[in-house]
């Protein structure tokens, strides 16, 4: 589900995982929505598995940061991507 400037996706987690999610919505001021958002910008921003997608390698701004998921960064801080 697309609405203006935001989509939605959904995911499943062992139940495990979704026990600490749960606690972890208990133990912030967040909804369970806010905190994986939070969660995936996190994990976009750091790139631990180094998906290109989520480097734009050019002075563009990436859709990302087009978005407003990320802050745009100077092209300094994209050198070696």
């Amino acid at each position: 589900m697309k609405t203006g400037e935001t989509e939605a996706f959904a995911t499943r987690l062992p139940a495990a995982e979704a026990a600490r999610v749960r606690d972890a919505v208990d133990q912030t001021s967040l909804s369970r929505s806010d905190l994986l958002a939070r969660a995936l910008r996190y994990y976009v921003a750091e790139n631990p598995d180094g998906i290109p997608a989520f480097h734009s390698g050019d002075s563009d701004t990436g859709p990302l940061e087009q978005a407003g998921i990320l802050p745009a960064e100077p092209e300094s801080d994209q050198a070696g991507f």
